[in-house]
């Protein structure tokens, strides 16, 4: 009896080393419009107007409505959340058809079970999704935890254009003399990369340019026509359109 209870009280140990070891630790991001905030301009970052379409597992198949942030020419999304033991959010509380609104991080170096590389996490961590309805719905800020649309798309936007390549400004154009200027916004990487492309995709020069900077690309060398200037981050792509004569 008293070695029956012995390995009990060891088997209860074990089972509870187990279950701490597997536990969830993080720290709270924040509220959504915080986290959009700091993800703005983030490789491997998606943020998207999304329609829930399926589930499996412990992820769901999202319908894409909107891009907002990011880059992604996928049309469905498989979006995991957390399967009992990380720091991701459950997914099956959503229901079939309900719009969302979200903020994903890229998987790169899948390891679990069905998950595989280019699909999406839902991070726990802080809010990474609202509903959307008549209204948007959720731990939007600090204090706010619903708004119109008119005023959630808004904000949304003035947050994430304090952060973004395509905001930046070329000139001249068109560009008679050699140098074309490209004045690049303060961004949280230090630099980012640069590229001339034609219209129909050939890269023509591809550059480093440091955040926060202006700087001036010599172009005498391109034929008179229309050209892109690309601005690239991993899994982030925006352009902006020059003249030279």
């Amino acid at each position: 009896m008293l070695r029956g209870l012995l390995i009990g009280l060891l088997m209860i140990g074990w089972l509870g080393g187990a279950t701490s070891a597997r536990a969830c630790s993080c720290t709270d991001g924040g509220a959504f419009l915080t986290i959009a905030e700091k993800a703005a301009w983030t490789p491997g970052t998606l943020m998207v107007r999304a329609e829930v379409r399926d589930h499996e597992a412990h992820g769901m198949d999202v319908k894409v409505l909107e891009v907002l942030n990011g880059s992604e020419e996928k049309s469905v999304l498989r979006v995991w959340g957390d399967p009992g033991f990380m720091c991701r959010l459950y997914t099956h509380g959503f229901k079939k058809g309900d719009k969302l609104v979200l903020i994903l991080q890229r998987i790169e170096n899948a390891y679990y079970e069905n998950e595989r590389n280019g699909d999406y996490l839902l991070n726990g961590c802080g809010t990474y999704v609202l509903q959307e309805n008549k209204s948007i719905t959720g731990r939007i800020t600090a204090s706010d935890k619903e708004m119109t649309k008119n005023r959630f798309y808004s904000e949304l936007d003035n947050i994430l254009g304090k952060s973004r390549p395509d905001m930046a400004k070329i000139y001249p154009s068109p560009v008679v003399d050699k140098l074309l200027t490209v004045s690049v916004p303060a961004l949280p990487q230090s630099t980012i990369s640069v590229q001339v492309v034609t219209t129909a995709g050939q890269t023509l020069q591809t550059r480093q340019l440091e955040s926060g900077k202006q700087h001036e690309l010599d172009v005498s060398t391109l034929a008179q026509g229309i050209y892109l200037i690309r601005f690239r981050s991993e899994h982030q792509v925006y352009t902006r359109r020059f003249v030279k004569q």
